[in-house]
């Protein structure tokens, strides 16, 4: 079972690693949503063993936990946290499955156009991101160095933990 600091530790590589591609290859963006989920899925994990003492399961657990909707649940979230972590969740399925974001589950696939993840996409995987790090931060007093990231469509953009570069 991971630690509430062994999970943000964890982030924090990704989010480290994510400045390293992002900054040295001019596209891959598929690569760079999916470190975005993760690391925003480390961070959920983090809360939800402060609250809970449980580690993740499942994603449809995590789904579960932090439901701002499931009354019961010690874990819930707000619901701006809660949907920048569905965003996150869908941004990595249409990468890493090709899949559209807005695809539901037990959906019945047929065939299907490739939906490819470009730049527009980790510009909102980016502030959804910068959500859930703020989330962390003000909520159980972390500290996360801010990154440097490199994208055409974030160019005019700020957020507080990437500084944008060209």
């Amino acid at each position: 079972m991971g630690t509430f600091k062994e999970h943000i530790h964890q982030s924090q590589s990704n989010i480290g690693f994510l400045s390293k591609i992002s900054t040295n290859l001019d596209n891959c963006w598929d690569w760079q949503v999916t470190v975005c989920f993760y690391s925003a899925l480390h961070l959920i994990n983090a809360h939800i063993v402060i609250k809970t003492d449980a580690n993740y399961l499942s994603h449809s657990k995590v789904d579960e936990l932090i439901n701002p909707y499931n009354t019961i649940s010690l874990a819930k979230l707000d619901e701006k946290i809660y949907m920048s972590y569905i965003k996150l969740f869908q941004l990595s399925r249409r990468s890493r499955y090709l899949l559209s974001e807005n695809f539901k589950k037990g959906e019945k696939l047929g065939v299907q156009i490739a939906c490819v993840t470009y730049s527009k996409h980790f510009k909102k995987a980016i502030y959804h991101l910068d959500i859930i790090i703020n989330f962390i931060k003000n909520d159980y007093i972390e500290s996360f160095e801010r990154v440097d990231i490199k994208c055409i469509d974030l160019k005019g953009l700020s957020f507080e933990n990437f500084s944008i570069i060209r």
